[in-house]
């Protein structure tokens, strides 16, 4: 079991902007992060606009194209490479809809993808696709050469998620898009299980197409999903799922032709939420302020400690401790997960269940003191 860990005062400062935490403790970043200061003057804000000016279009689009620039930056992709949209899923979907499948007929997703984007993959088979599901391993982890069975020319995309939603395991992205790329393919990544908690590089990882939304790690809104599109692939990519923010210019308001956007714009649909807008980006400046290599690396050494401490007070830990195999999620095997989330929801304890398991969710608001609220809170449900 490792030493004590000492929470850093920087830690406890951007916690004090949550308000939850005045009474609860917020383990739920997973399904919706926590709301913070300037996320809630945000909103007011967005509020207040509409009621003194009745419209606020152009307030607005500011939102939306600072959103645009922010994003880009802290992924390290240029703005024409990124796109607003309104669900990670519709944001895949548009890349979806930019693809033929007569040349290629294969899309590999794995067996830890959020149900969301299955669904949309198994779909195209009305397109003419067929979509292949690769397995986990019998340790429950999924390994970048499992896909290698599967891997040939007749595969056109590949589609992961970075983290898998019921038991935290990470895959190695950078390793994975070696392979895809061995076969000439594209490495579509589904990223909103951690996205908000780690720093990402698209060139260095190898990742083609990356989506995430603003709900849950990037502690924003629900309502909008965000999309990285790497700049050579826009000359092959043309989505039929679009709409008028998806034009070159949404303000000419013509109807006699198509003018796709001349970047990643085009995979942009209709209005996402506004609201929205004014919360996510006040929260991705925050996350921007504080740094997200700062953030990953209180994420991993906090994780690291509550398996360790989880582990030694008897209970089943599913997610791997080692730090490149894991990310901001710890899930634990329990009986009865449903009840004992309730259970811990009544001592202020926020979590939530998928397959049967707690999941707790760490981020940099949380501190080595919520791992014994934790443990205690659990010494009597499970």
């Amino acid at each position: 079991m490792s030493g004590m860990l000492k929470t850093p005062t920087e830690v406890t400062t951007f916690r004090s902007r949550f308000p939850i935490f005045r009474d609860k403790v917020h383990l739920a970043s997973n399904s919706m992060g926590a709301v913070s200061d300037v996320v809630l003057e945000a909103a007011e804000a967005c509020m207040r606009e509409r009621l003194e000016r009745g419209t606020t279009w152009p307030l607005a689009m500011q939102r939306h194209d600072a959103l645009r620039e922010t994003f880009a930056r802290l992924i390290g992709a240029r703005i024409g490479e990124v796109a607003i949209c309104c669900s990670a899923t519709q944001a895949m979907g548009a890349i979806a809809s930019s693809l033929s499948w007569e040349r290629r007929p294969k899309v590999l997703f794995d067996a830890y993808s959020f149900p969301s984007m299955a669904y949309l993959w198994r779909a195209q088979a009305m397109r003419g696709a067929e979509a292949v599901m690769v397995p986990a391993g019998n340790d429950a982890r999924l390994r970048p050469e499992a896909f290698d069975p599967y891997l040939d020319s007749s595969v056109q995309i590949v589609c992961v998620s970075s983290l898998c939603y019921k038991n935290g395991h990470r895959l190695d992205i950078r390793a994975l898009s070696e392979r895809v790329h061995a076969v000439g393919a594209i490495l579509a990544v589904d990223d909103y299980q951690s996205f908000g908690t780690r720093a990402m590089d698209m060139e260095a990882l190898g990742i083609d197409i990356l989506v995430t939304g603003t709900a849950k790690y990037m502690l924003g809104a629900p309502g909008l999903g965000l999309l990285y599109v790497r700049e050579a692939l826009l000359d092959r990519l043309h989505p039929t799922l679009t709409g008028w923010f998806g034009q070159q210019d949404m303000l000419e308001f013509q109807i006699d032709q198509h003018d796709e956007a001349g970047d990643a714009r085009r995979f942009q649909t209709g209005t996402p939420a506004m609201g929205a807008m004014y919360e996510s980006l006040a929260a991705a400046r925050l996350l921007e302020e504080i740094g997200l290599e700062h953030i990953g690396a209180w994420v991993t050494q906090l994780t690291g400690h509550a398996i360790d401490r989880l582990t030694a007070a008897g209970h089943t830990v599913i997610t791997p401790r080692d730090d490149a195999a894991r990310g901001p999620q710890v899930t634990l095997a329990v009986s009865d997960a449903p009840t004992a989330v309730a259970a811990l929801a009544e001592r202020g304890v926020i979590c939530s269940t998928r397959d049967g398991k707690i999941r707790t969710a760490w981020h940099y608001y949380n501190t080595a003191d919520d791992i014994t609220v934790l443990e205690e809170a659990l010494s009597g449900v499970a």
